[in-house]
């Protein structure tokens, strides 16, 4: 399929425009973003700030295997 055709049968995309996008929800994605947000606000200024994870929630993978060794949980 070419783009033309995929236009015409779902339509265009929906996108949002951000001035910074952060790509995980853990401790410091949350605090860069919100470092990010206050030295916007000292300046006077508002900038769109997003912050991407891929669990359910933020935060969802702070605790998994991936990121900590898992023995010392026994």
């Amino acid at each position: 399929m070419d783009t033309s055709s995929l236009l015409q049968q779902y339509g265009p995309r929906e996108s949002m425009e951000y001035d910074v996008v952060i790509v995980g929800g853990g401790p410091a994605g949350l605090s860069a973003a919100i470092r990010l947000k206050q030295l916007a606000q000292e300046k006077g200024t508002d900038i769109g700030v997003c912050v991407l994870e891929k669990g359910s929630e933020i935060g969802a993978h702070i605790l998994s295997g991936a990121v900590m060794d898992p023995r010392g949980l026994t």
